[in-house]
């Protein structure tokens, strides 16, 4: 008993004494003392400690009033309050949060500077910067990814994987390995705008999609959004992929540098004026022939590839009402095949963007961009050489006003403005054959204007609703030759029975539609929600092909009189939950899709080099729906996440003409509909400095359209073709495993994060495509194309100095 009482009187000793020599907390008074009690307004910018960065998204919360804001796209926020002691909390998703003690007397601004933090399993958070703010925001479906969250995942040969990290997300998914672009919900790779500070990229793949065309970094965050697209957004009928660059420091120079067995970049940063411009610049480069050398495929055996993408962006956040932006974007591909075909393609992306705070509650935010995208095929192989050649530009600019009518209330209101040319192809002989000739497909041009408007707005503590309007006007343009066809019959070069010629931007084709967007979110508490959402859109270009992937020869296609523009609505419904103070995050959704004007083709269509490509294309419905589910674990050693998608993309067409139906007017699965589709993602910090992280994919092969017989034409063994995509590819599946050691010493050159991989462990041979050979007096033999069917190991090395 006498134990008890000495320990008892120790630990209350020792408490005592520890209470004695905490020292008193030290509070920042705040604001001008005159005498003011209550309606105090704090308002601020928040940035990152180095660069000076506007910190989008990051978390203000004041615990003694509940009240939690997030900040704006230019890193403010604002607060009201009454004259009282309080504590500011600041957080963002990987850097250290800040504990702000303060007194307010009275309205004042405060500049809060972040530091980012190592990084660290337990203190990540896989998505969003706000833990409850899936909870909270009634933006349906908008999911931003950190490039901290993607080291998260094992690299992609050596290094993050921008698109295929958003590809673990439910909802959306890729055709198979090697596969550019994304489809979402159903939707095809053309329906997703992808764009890069603004501009809009064509292409966002190197080496046919088996890297992102974009370096991660050179990015500072990816935010997609595949439900309710807030009303800035429009031009396609899927989803709005919108990435931004980081900026450079503007106090000290620094850099990165990355090396792998396949690809190495490099990059710096610093200020040209010391805290008030700064540039950063990133370029990237592959020697992946090795690999090619070393695979036992002759074909691939005997190719060549190259490429390389850089990126410039200059900050100059010349005060806190007004920051200016300049970013370059560029990327580079060459392959040639082995047969003496050359294959390349390219971006060039440049943008300018001013951001300016004209009030406390009206901020204005310009973009101007140019985007060009241009690919080549040269063939040598002797007499017949040749090169094809085609390109499209896009240039414009935008605007919009957002004003903060009150901490619960906002408008947006703004307007923009582009035009496209594209220059489908032309095929110039290079040889001394008179067998090929040359050809020249008719350029294009278009014109594309909108003006919108969106109020958010919260409803007391359970209620949040968000609503806009865009107006979409567009405009075919000449000059251009259109052809005129016979009434009854069907859009062939039988039935052209006239042409109308157009001069230079005379104007050939309207269309306009209102696309309304909404969405509603009642909070049952701070760990439940349920959201209802709507969104409508018009897509006016499109990707004529026929592979069901990104290929650099695909051509895209401007809306005219033969071709409508898409539409699209889509209704989502949500249920959200979280547990054990955010630790875990689940989520239900549920959506529905309806889709007007989707591109198919007639059997048997000829694209290239087509210059009348109405004749061989046909309009038809399209319908997607699904069931999406998600949980994952934000904190602790274990964190990770499982996705799991069951959805259906299906297509119809039906036209008066009984020849130009494809299965017989029944609906049929289009090339990316994959009805089941699961992810599980595990990361395992085995210590402060050492974690393991694991991804395992599993989805339904995609459809494809097998031969049901050959015969025999004119001496020729034909295949025979029934219906379309009554077949699927087998089943994809594949683990991946990595391990990333953190090494720290003093300055020694093995010090930085070294990082080994093994993509396809068990060397799944998932089939990219499935094609036919010919046998005698047997039918077409089935063989299995396998991009990746063999582990494939891959050591990357990379330093912040």
């Amino acid at each position: 008993m006498k134990k008890i009482y000495l320990l008892v009187f120790l630990f209350f000793g020792l408490m005592a004494a520890v209470w004695a020599q905490t020292p008193a907390v030290k509070r920042e008074v705040i604001g001008r003392d005159i005498g003011q009690l209550k309606g105090i307004k704090l308002s601020g910018r928040i940035t990152d400690e180095i660069t000076g960065e506007a910190l989008v998204g990051a978390t203000v919360r004041i615990p003694e009033l509940d009240l939690t804001r997030i900040t704006d796209d230019n890193g403010s926020f604002e607060l009201d309050v009454s004259r009282a002691e309080y504590t500011l909390e600041f957080r963002y998703v990987g850097y250290e949060t800040k504990i702000y003690p303060i007194t307010a007397v009275g309205d004042a601004r405060i500049t809060i500077k972040m530091l980012q933090e190592d990084f660290t399993l337990d203190d990540v958070v896989i998505y969003g910067s706000d833990p409850e703010k899936n909870i909270r925001s009634t933006n349906m479906g908008a999911v931003t990814l950190s490039v901290n969250t993607m080291k998260e995942l094992p690299p992609f040969m050596g290094e993050i994987d921008i698109v295929r990290s958003l590809a673990t997300l439910p909802g959306v998914s890729q055709v198979g390995e090697a596969s550019s672009g994304l489809n979402v919900r159903g939707g095809g790779v053309d329906q997703n705008l992808i764009q890069f500070a603004g501009a809009p990229i064509y292409n966002p793949s190197h080496m046919f999609g088996l890297f992102t065309a974009f370096n991660p970094d050179m990015v500072n965050d990816v935010t997609l959004y595949k439900a309710v697209v807030p009303a800035r957004f429009g031009g396609r009928s899927s989803a709005i992929l919108d990435i931004l660059p980081k900026a450079g420091s503007v106090e000290k120079f620094g850099g990165d540098l990355m090396l792998s067995n396949f690809s190495g970049k490099l990059s710096l940063n610093g200020p040209i004026v010391k805290d008030k411009v700064s540039i950063l610049g990133g370029f990237r480069i592959s020697y992946i022939n090795w690999l090619l050398q070393s695979l036992s495929n002759t074909t691939l055996n005997n190719s060549n590839a190259d490429f390389y993408d850089g990126n410039l962006v200059i900050s100059a956040p010349i005060s806190e009402k007004n920051e200016f932006t300049y970013s370059y974007y560029t990327s580079y591909d060459d392959f040639a095949f082995a047969s003496d075909t050359t294959i390349s393609w390219q971006n060039n992306a440049h943008s300018l963007q001013w951001k300016s705070r004209l009030s406390d509650k009206l901020k204005m935010e310009t973009v101007g961009f140019y985007s060009g995208y241009e690919y080549g095929i040269f063939n040598q192989s002797g007499l017949n050489n040749f090169e094809i050649n085609s390109n499209i530009q896009d240039i414009g600019g935008k605007t919009f006003f957002n004003y903060t009518l009150s901490p619960t209330q906002s408008f947006t209101l703004g307007a923009e403005y582009k035009q496209v040319d594209i220059q489908p192809g032309e095929l110039i002989p290079t040889g001394t054959s008179e067998d090929v000739l040359p050809k020249k497909v008719q350029n294009e041009a278009g014109r594309e204007m909108a003006a919108h408007f969106q109020h958010e707005l919260e409803i007391g503590e359970k209620i949040g609703l968000s609503y806009g309007l865009r107006y979409d006007l567009y405009q075919y343009l000449g000059a251009r030759t259109v052809r005129t066809y016979q009434e009854g019959n069907p859009v062939s070069d039988g039935s052209a029975i006239g042409e109308t010629n157009y001069g230079e931007n005379e104007l050939i084709q309207t269309y306009d539609g209102l696309a309304p967007r909404a969405s509603f979110r009642y909070s049952f508490s701070k760990a439940s929600s349920v959201k209802l959402g709507y969104n409508k859109m018009y897509q006016f270009i499109h990707l004529i092909s026929n592979t069901a992937t990104i290929a650099p020869s695909d051509v895209w296609k401007l809306s005219d009189g033969f071709l409508k523009p898409q539409i699209a609505d889509q209704f989502s419904l949500g249920y959200y939950n979280n547990f054990k103070g955010n630790i875990f995050e689940t989520s239900v959704e549920v959506y529905f899709k309806d889709l007007q004007n989707v591109v198919e083709y007639k059997d048997d269509a000829s694209l290239i080099l087509q210059n009348h490509i109405e004749t061989e294309l046909i309009p038809a419905q399209g319908q997607s729906y699904g069931l999406e589910l998600y949980v994952k674990k934000n904190l602790g050693t274990l964190t990770g996440w499982i996705s799991y998608t069951y959805s259906r993309s299906l297509r119809r067409v039906i036209t008066p003409f009984e020849e130009e139906n494809i299965n017989n007017g029944t609906w049929y699965a289009s090339n990316f509909d994959k009805p089941h589709d699961l992810t599980l993602i595990g990361n395992y910090k085995v210590s402060t400095n050492t974690s393991i992280s694991a991804t395992f994919a599993y989805s339904t092969g995609r459809p494809v359209t097998f031969p049901e017989a050959k015969f025999d034409f004119s001496g020729n063994n034909l295949a025979y073709f029934k219906d379309r995509n009554q077949q699927r590819l087998p089943d994809f599946h594949r683990l991946d495993f990595s391990v990333n050691f953190k090494l720290k010493g003093e300055g020694k050159f093995f010090d930085g994060d070294w990082t080994f991989s093994v993509l396809n462990v068990y060397g799944r041979k998932n089939p990219f495509s499935i094609f036919f050979d010919d046998a005698p007096q047997q039918p077409p033999q089935a063989f299995r194309l396998a991009l990746l069917g063999i582990p494939l190991p891959s050591l990357s090395y990379a330093i912040s100095f």
